[in-house]
């Protein structure tokens, strides 16, 4: 274990104390810091050889696991309003706020170098791979910028799907995958969107593959031939 030793002086008496710290190693530019978990194993992280004496000079480290990444975030103590709260690395980091989206570009949680760590505009255009001439698939991502599932259109609506001004996300109904774009006038489906549905009437997925939204997997029928 590695401490920093603090010294003051009160009434005149010398007070020591010690400051237990994260051990790390450094390979290059990079150091890494070496972080306990719940079952007292560790496991390390990447930091900036740079950003090193700041974050150990901030409190002891730990890994934590986090459902909501389905991975260890790094995180400390710190005092908040409302008494001790905690802050991940990431977020200490990029000076950003505890509840400001952060990615980690190549999708681990345990890298907080610089290069690897952005703050994620929600309404960034969504990454798109071509399947064959006709076909695209839109990538789908989450609050924290992680692919977390894709939806088929044609390539001739691309243009109109990118340039909507929203990102396009996952989103369930039950147990049912969508691809919706949440804007200030509400939850734009894409595929509505595509269609163009008038209000009276509703989209059918025909295959019933809901991120399938290719116009020919699409139709529009009326409420009353739903009802039947």
């Amino acid at each position: 274990m590695c401490y920093n030793i603090y010294c003051y002086y009160k009434r005149k008496r010398l007070i020591i104390i010690e400051k237990n710290l994260n051990e790390y190693k450094i390979k290059e530019n990079v150091a890494y810091v070496a972080l306990k978990k719940k079952d007292g194993s560790t496991i390390d992280c990447k930091i900036d050889i740079d950003d090193l004496q700041n974050v150990l000079d901030n409190g002891l480290w730990f890994a934590e696991w986090h459902k909501d990444f389905n991975s260890y975030l790094v995180q400390h103590y710190i005092k908040g309003p409302k008494g001790r709260e905690k802050q991940t690395l990431h977020s200490f980091i990029l000076s950003s706020h505890s509840k400001v989206p952060i990615r980690h570009i190549n999708g681990d949680t345990l890298d907080n170098r610089k290069s690897n760590i952005e703050i994620y505009d929600k309404n960034t255009p969504n990454d798109y791979r071509e399947l064959d001439n006709k076909t695209v698939a839109l990538i789908l991502r989450d609050n924290y910028g992680r692919e977390n599932g894709k939806t088929i259109v044609d390539k001739e609506d691309l243009n109109k799907v990118m340039s909507f001004g929203y990102a396009w996300v996952p989103y369930k109904i039950g147990t049912k995958p969508y691809a919706v774009a949440n804007t200030p006038f509400g939850r734009i489906f894409l595929n509505r969107f595509i269609m163009d549905t008038p209000e009276d009437m509703i989209t059918n997925h025909i295959n019933l593959n809901t991120l399938d939204n290719r116009k020919a997997n699409l139709e529009n029928i009326s409420l009353e031939t739903e009802e039947e």
